[in-house]
């Protein structure tokens, strides 16, 4: 915890010190300076009072660049495509974390979308990719869904063909994202689709000890159960269920599971599920391993089910 934040204080001290130097250089650019190095120098700015917390200083910043931009368009001068999608995307990620509507913002980042690279400003290959899943994940709960797979589609097509660590886990990450795209638009068979190739990535990354994080394994299964109850396909349904839960439970034993409800309530599904279709004996398991993890109500779960079967 000591390391943490001595890692956090040290971070701090590096933004506020390049928020000093983007200062003097604003005021310098602002009496004498090239309008696309004031824009830049207004973009790094805004950046940094973002990361900094100062959401109203670095709006103000990054819509004074933006209007520069519209300025030099108007004029033929095409402004460097990394920093005009750093400064649309972050605009619209503050107006997300403001509860305002972002739509314009990512519209704007979007346009110019295709044309970025990682050698462009601002922008690496981690970068890109980060910029991507944050952008898609709020259009999403805007319930803009053609938007977010805009995003989507581009951070997988920069992570196509490399099969490192990072970009594995990376890509099981964004199919899943996808899959919760196609979802929203009540597509269940390209969701069930995408939720597939995230779950065979995510089952080869387990197979060379790659995976970073087990329960990214679990999320695509889960969704992919609900596409196919959605669907009518009850045994595809209950094998996800089951497969979910088997994970959840060896990551239980070895003490890595976070959110215990969560395979209380799969084992819970299940046990609905079983019940249904008169599979009573299978479904006290499921609820007997509900009970032997201590959960309140799971006795009086199985009763009410029961009774409700009679």
């Amino acid at each position: 915890m000591i390391l943490i934040l001595k890692i956090m204080d040290v971070s701090e001290i590096h933004l506020e010190k390049a928020l000093e130097e983007y200062n003097e250089k604003v005021n310098r650019l602002e009496n004498e300076g090239d309008i696309q190095e004031l824009v830049e120098a207004y973009v790094n700015r805004g950046c940094v009072l973002y990361m900094l917390g100062y959401n109203t200083s670095a709006m103000e910043d990054l819509m004074t660049a933006s209007e520069l931009m519209e300025e030099l368009s108007s004029k033929g001068v095409v402004t460097d495509t990394g920093t005009y999608v750093k400064a649309h995307a972050t605009m619209g990620a503050i107006l997300f974390e403001q509860n305002s509507d972002s739509s314009d913002e990512y519209s704007k980042a979007l346009k110019r979308l295709p044309q970025l690279r990682t050698d462009s400003r601002h922008f690496d290959l981690a970068g890109i990719i980060r910029m991507c899943v944050e952008s898609a994940e709020n259009l999403l709960d805007e319930n803009d869904a053609e938007s977010a797979m805009n995003f989507v589609d581009k951070a997988l097509s920069i992570l196509k063909g490399k099969d490192d660590r990072w970009s594995g886990n990376r890509k099981m990450e964004l199919y899943t994202l996808q899959g919760e795209c196609y979802l929203s638009m009540q597509d269940f068979n390209s969701a069930i689709e995408s939720y597939s190739e995230a779950i065979t990535i995510g089952t080869d990354l387990v197979d060379r000890s790659m995976i970073e994080d087990m329960e990214e394994l679990v999320v695509p299964i889960i969704s992919r159960s609900q596409c196919e109850s959605e669907l009518g396909l009850d045994d595809m349904y209950i094998a996800d269920i089951e497969l979910a839960i088997n994970l959840m439970e060896e990551m239980e034993r070895s003490n890595k599971l976070s959110d215990v409800d969560v395979l209380v309530n799969l084992h819970h599904d299940a046990a609905s599920y079983l019940m249904s279709k008169g599979r009573m004996a299978e479904a006290e398991k499921h609820l007997l391993h509900a009970v032997s993890m201590g959960v309140n109500g799971a006795k009086d779960y199985l009763r009410n089910q029961t009774n409700s079967q009679i």
